[in-house]
């Protein structure tokens, strides 16, 4: 692809992306109209449930990776969730964890066997799954070969948004951005990225979250050099912190760019800043790599704020590298200090996959060490519906903290 038109389709991303987050979150507060198909109240035959029921979330106690390795490896209540890869999490107000998984596999009685997104809420050490109506993706399929893959959660907070059309009770927002893949026909690595979209929830406490919407960002587009938005987001000392990593031509690794907007006014457009090497601006065309390729992250990373440091977990050399890296700084935008971490082959008996590490932060470890997860699948479909408690769900690890 020549140059004129890749500049031309940057253009078209960064109109998108300011004026399509900008209109989600807008919508999200019922400021102006939009799709309201997913919308639902706990009273709505088409609202989100939660099964099996969990209590109250516990103040939150320091466990172990040992430990919730034992929680998800030895879940047998959950109704259709046997394995699922991502999952990126985030802590509510009410002390309940929620995490956002990829491609799910479920339990025969359900059709299809396989679903793009689901969503779990951990109550102290209970699970629980959350349903639709029909059991279907908590996010809905774009069409019969473009569907939603999770790539980040955040919540945000909705006393600090400025805006008096957050819904009475709410106590807490969702943000889950959400890659467009289109699906192939040969091979689960047979896909292609098209672009990318947000899906708010609201959430009232002790209660299944809700979808209030599913609005396309960026539009789709079928080079594959362009900036994945909503690889990692994060919330930090009222900013609301959005990366995203591009592959550039003939790399293994991933470039990562970062944007921002106030908490407490992320759907005004105005106050959405880019870095561009040098300092905060409004023209995310101008937008430049926090991270260059040479040391480049996987397409899906998690970023976060942690122990007064930013923190980001992910593999360096990008998804087919063998080992989880961390990179740390006093800054979102660095610079990065890259610190080797735990070994984590992409591929493992030839057909077994380790891949997208995510650090937990907001879940506290008895070692003081970060929590990681590391996603699990297979090429071999027959053998991930066969075994998918040993070739399907995550794994989870502790590393270091970087030290300041």
């Amino acid at each position: 692809m020549n140059s004129a038109p890749g500049r031309r389709g940057r253009r078209r991303a960064a109109r998108a992306l300011g004026a399509g987050l900008v209109a989600a979150l807008l919508a999200s507060c019922g400021l102006v109209d939009g799709d309201r198909s997913g919308s639902s109240t706990p009273t709505d035959p088409n609202a989100y449930r939660m099964e099996p029921a969990c209590g109250p979330a516990p103040a939150e106690f320091p466990v172990s990776a040992e430990i919730v390795n034992r929680v998800v490896s030895s879940n047998s209540t959950l109704p259709a969730w046997e394995a699922g890869d991502i999952g990126a999490s985030a802590r509510l107000s009410d002390n309940r964890l929620v995490w956002v998984f990829g491609d799910t596999v479920r339990g025969d009685d359900y059709i299809p066997k396989i679903v793009a997104n689901s969503m779990l809420l951990s109550s102290g050490l209970c699970l629980s799954q959350v349903m639709t109506r029909f059991d279907q993706p908590i996010i809905p399929d774009v069409s019969e070969k473009v569907v939603h893959w999770p790539m980040s959660v955040a919540r945000l907070d909705p006393a600090k948004i400025k805006d008096p059309a957050v819904p009475p009770g709410t106590s807490d927002i969702l943000v889950v951005f959400t890659g467009r893949i289109e699906r192939g026909t040969q091979n689960a690595l047979d896909f292609r990225y098209l672009g990318f979209s947000a899906t708010i929830f609201t959430v009232r406490r002790g209660e299944a979250p809700q979808r209030v919407l599913t609005l396309e960002i960026t539009p789709d587009r079928t080079n594959q050099d362009q900036i994945h938005w909503g690889a990692a987001a994060m919330v930090d000392q009222g900013w609301y912190y959005v990366y995203g990593s591009r592959l550039p031509k003939g790399s293994f690794g991933r470039e990562l760019y970062v944007g921002r907007a106030p908490v407490a006014r992320p759907a005004v457009r105005s106050g959405w800043q880019f870095w561009d090497g040098k300092r905060w601006q409004s023209d995310l065309e101008k937008a430049r790599p926090v991270l260059p390729a040479s040391e480049g992250v996987s397409q899906t990373l998690s970023v976060s704020r942690t122990h007064g440091q930013y923190v980001v977990v992910s593999k360096k050399d990008g998804d087919l590298g063998d080992f989880v890296y961390t990179w740390s700084s006093r800054s979102p935008t660095g610079p990065w200090r890259g610190r080797k971490g735990v070994k984590a082959p992409y591929g493992v008996n030839q057909d077994e996959l380790q891949y997208a590490p995510l650090g937990h932060p907001e879940i506290p470890l008895e070692s003081g060490k970060l929590l990681v997860s590391i996603s699990r699948n297979t090429t071999d479909l027959t053998k991930l519906l066969r075994e998918p408690e040993q070739v399907g769900r995550p794994v989870f690890t502790e590393i270091e903290i970087p030290p300041l």
